[in-house]
């Protein structure tokens, strides 16, 4: 309520008892203003990768991998999160590669062959601008990229990936070796914007 709504009340409750008085009205202060500024700092933080500590498959029989082609779903019991957190506030992107050594048993023998191939889930957490990765990508010993920041999809805050729709494929091998076989995917987070590709000039001169 505003003031001149209140003197107002006033008067008029002094009439209906009779004892108004002229000499007791009180007149409303004029309006009057100031202002405060306000400050903030946001200050930055880093960028970094997390990646799962394991991913594992099935156990194959040697009967299984000589009679013909294989392809392995990973185990999705496994804790399969790949997560970068980019809490820079810059806006300056990063891409994301990814390589595998080659999958082999203590003493040397290897599983001839065999890729792993990365795939995506839905991303397990949300956010807007995560770059986008929707195709699997298959490893090999020199990195390969999964996915890259555009201009649009900066990649700031948390972006998460499960990454358990990862496949095995090994192929027919008739010499291969009993055993237990292990290897290491590497991943390489790169900050920074990745150059964006050219546009082709549909009409040259």
């Amino acid at each position: 309520m505003s003031k001149k709504y209140w003197i107002g009340s006033v008067a008029f409750a002094g009439l209906l008892v009779g004892s108004f008085s002229a000499g007791s009205l009180v007149l409303a202060a004029d309006e009057d203003s100031g202002s405060t500024n306000t400050s903030v700092t946001v200050t930055p933080g880093s960028i970094g990768l997390s990646a799962p500590n394991s991913l594992t498959f099935p156990s194959l029989s040697v009967e299984s991998i000589v009679k013909g082609d294989l392809n392995e779903n990973v185990n999705t019991s496994d804790s399969s999160i790949l997560t970068v957190s980019d809490f820079r506030g810059t806006g300056s992107g990063y891409s994301v590669t990814a390589k595998a050594s080659p999958i082999a048993t203590s003493s040397g023998a290897e599983l001839k062959g065999a890729v792993i191939k990365l795939a995506p889930d839905t991303a397990s957490t949300a956010n807007s601008v995560a770059p986008d990765w929707s195709k699997p990508v298959a490893l090999t010993t020199t990195d390969q990229q999964l996915f890259a920041t555009t201009t649009t999809l900066d990649g700031a805050g948390i972006s998460s990936y499960d990454l358990n729709k990862t496949t095995l494929a090994v192929p027919q091998d008739n010499t291969v070796k009993a055993g237990s076989y292990s290897g290491v995917i590497t991943f390489t987070l790169t900050p920074g914007q990745p150059a964006q590709a050219a546009t082709a000039n549909p009409n040259p001169s």
